[in-house]
């Protein structure tokens, strides 16, 4: 007799995962064991169209691919009992290597990624089960396929309302699961640098988006000459602490710069440094802290905690 409380989802396309998805959200799976297929879904393709785009690839459109690849190690520890991506063994960083194809006479890229998938699936298995499971997985895949809910920081949402309804929905899920907020997060950061790295290209489609020369340049100078970024490594006061579930917000107050407002995201990454943060309050204590800061002109806009001198850096300052 057939077990019902254990199922297997077989997804082969977008709607296959957003229709399972919206299953998950009406308690569908709640209790249930659930493993998965990936059946040729999802993938990369990122074709690019330009006077210097035929069967070559720009440093920086390689570096976008690089960070992607990222992005799977990234999301795999994170979903896992990995303190951090750098934890991943050779053994787990050969399942996720993804091999990008390159087309002869064009600048298309294409790689399957169901097998990085489940991996990444498989590794999420160990802790969840049930609802959280499903939406978590589903939601990863939806990101990494380059989906335009793992893309909508690319277009306006304008652009994306004939389908806003589904992409909508799916949002709302993403934006309360902390680890997906993390996982779209750092997606969204390494499609831009592809779109940079193509700066003076005429197209671009990026997975479910396409994008013209304007709105190209439109990213690019948006990217280059709205902010500038600077390390502001200092000893910084610590004004005020709130939590929410999936970030701590927090006031630091400094010498030369005034109030700092800054969002440090709940990961496993961050617990010691929050610790470390959370004393530094109670006792009135300033903190050194290595922190990535944007400014237009001489004013600082806003700022990242990228580490400190106790705990090193944690994140890439670069992929802020």
């Amino acid at each position: 007799m057939e077990d019902k409380s254990e199922v297997e989802l077989v997804i082969s396309s977008e709607e296959d995962a957003f229709y399972y998805l919206k299953l998950a959200s009406e308690g569908e799976f709640a209790g249930k064991t659930v493993s998965f297929e990936f059946n040729n879904w999802p993938r990369l393709d990122i074709n690019i169209k330009g006077e210097r785009y035929k069967s070559t690839l720009p440093t920086g459109v390689m570096k976008g691919l690089v960070e992607y690849q990222g992005v799977l190690n990234r999301a795999f520890a994170l979903l896992g009992d990995h303190a951090s991506a750098k934890s991943i063994s050779e053994s787990e960083r050969q399942d996720l290597e993804v091999v990008f194809e390159i087309s002869e006479g064009s600048s298309d890229i294409s790689s399957l990624i169901p097998d990085q998938l489940w991996t990444i699936a498989e590794q999420a298995m160990l802790t969840m089960s049930g609802t959280e499971l499903v939406t978590t997985v589903l939601g990863v895949a939806l990101i990494i396929g380059l989906t335009k809910l793992g893309l909508s920081k690319l277009k306006s949402s304008a652009e994306l309302a004939s389908e806003k309804l589904k992409y909508d929905f799916a949002k709302d899920i993403v934006e309360q699961n902390v680890k997906l907020s993390q996982v779209n997060a750092d997606l969204n950061k390494a499609m831009l640098t592809v779109v940079k790295g193509a700066h003076d290209a005429n197209f671009m489609r990026i997975g479910g988006i396409t994008l013209d020369g304007a709105e190209i340049e439109n990213l690019t100078q948006r990217r280059r000459s709205s902010t500038e970024k600077r390390r502001i490594d200092d000893l910084f006061l610590v004004k005020k602490l709130q939590t929410t579930d999936a970030k701590w917000k927090i006031l630091f107050q400094h010498d030369k710069y005034g109030f700092i407002k800054v969002d440090l995201y709940k990961t496993n990454e961050v617990d010691k440094l929050f610790d470390d943060i959370q004393n530094a309050f109670r006792n009135g204590h300033a903190i050194s802290l290595y922190m990535l800061g944007a400014f237009k002109g001489d004013k600082l806009i806003s700022a990242t905690i990228v580490g400190s001198p106790t705990l090193g850096l944690l994140f890439n300052d670069e992929n802020y």
